[in-house]
């Protein structure tokens, strides 16, 4: 059974959010569910208008967990990752409004390897997705560090490099982001600041080649989550700190590029949204969009770390006008 429920959240300095009645069960059975009462997602930094917080309800294998988002369709579909090394697209209904009011029931891919096995442990935790132009997907993996390209409903790999070219990364703290720019130059994030307060990125360079890319200043007192490009040519980093005391904090980054392709370079950082400790679980997944309005939409996904107690939240904020 999947099921949406949606809450808005007030804008009154109220450190609660309203409860709105807005909820769709899917599949055979009964599923109960209510909207539940959120925190208020104030912003601390940044003009970004919080819109629209879902939850997004699920069962059965590999359901949880979601590491990336890509939205599609202007912004009536989205293609999202699991830890756990499927793949899901579903369609979305929104209401007059442009909120979220229905997740339909997805369809789920599950990732194999180069001999057509099921992946899982160490080789299905996926990071990042993104469609291409021609439909394609392309994903980040970390564990068995690689990015490897899909054509749903065929699961098995085109990777983008010989199969241990990224043996560095392997491990937790790898390829985080994947973004394609409108000239379709690929490029990956890597989740950790290195010295000097930077993320490193990875260039493709076509067939098997990958070169290190420009660096992107950071303060070094968060870590990439991911990353897209907007409609309006900048790189968005999502961004994330921890603590056990105070819970997420829950940062985007906007980088303005400096040239054609991303060999030329990127500009200092802004920041265009930073919310208050505890305002949110863990965001992981991130993808920009122009709605109908000329509004350009920042929708993110969390990871739940497949805890029953903890819903998997789509948040939407417009970043820009």
């Amino acid at each position: 059974n999947l099921s949406a429920t949606g809450c808005r959240p007030k804008l009154n300095g109220s450190l609660l959010a309203k409860p709105r009645a807005k909820f769709v069960t899917f599949g055979v059975g009964l599923a109960l569910a209510a909207c539940v009462i959120l925190w208020r997602p104030t912003p601390a930094n940044g003009p970004s208008t919080p819109l629209w917080l879902t939850e997004w309800h699920g069962d059965g294998t590999g359901f949880g967990g979601m590491s990336g988002l890509d939205m599609v369709d202007h912004g009536q579909g989205f293609w999202t990752i699991s830890d756990h090394g499927y793949l899901f697209r579903a369609d979305l209904k929104r209401d007059s409004n442009g909120h979220i009011s229905t997740i339909d029931s997805p369809t789920k891919y599950q990732f194999q390897d180069s001999f057509g096995r099921p992946v899982s442990g160490f080789q299905s935790d996926t990071e990042a997705v993104r469609q291409e132009a021609d439909g394609s997907i392309l994903v980040a993996f970390e564990g068995l560090a690689r990015v490897a390209r899909f054509h749903p409903p065929d699961m098995s790999p085109q990777m983008l490099h010989i199969w241990d070219r990224f043996r560095a990364l392997w491990g937790n703290q790898g390829m985080e982001a994947l973004v394609i720019d409108a000239k379709g130059h690929i490029m990956t994030v890597l989740e950790r600041p290195v010295v000097g307060k930077v993320y490193r990125t990875l260039v493709y360079l076509g067939g098997d080649d990958w070169h290190d890319g420009p660096k992107l200043i950071s303060d070094g007192r968060f870590m990439a989550t991911d990353a897209d490009f907007g409609p309006d040519g900048r790189l968005y980093v999502l961004e994330r700190r921890f603590s056990f005391v105070w819970g997420y904090t829950t940062r985007i980054s906007a980088y303005s590029a400096l040239g054609n392709g991303p060999d030329a370079g990127f500009s200092p950082p802004e920041i265009i949204l930073q919310t208050n400790p505890g305002a949110y679980s863990d965001f992981e997944g991130l993808s920009l969009w122009q709605d109908a309005k000329g509004r350009i939409i920042a929708t993110l996904i969390s990871d739940n770390n497949f805890l029953p107690f903890s819903p998997t939240t789509i948040a939407e904020f417009v970043v820009a006008n």
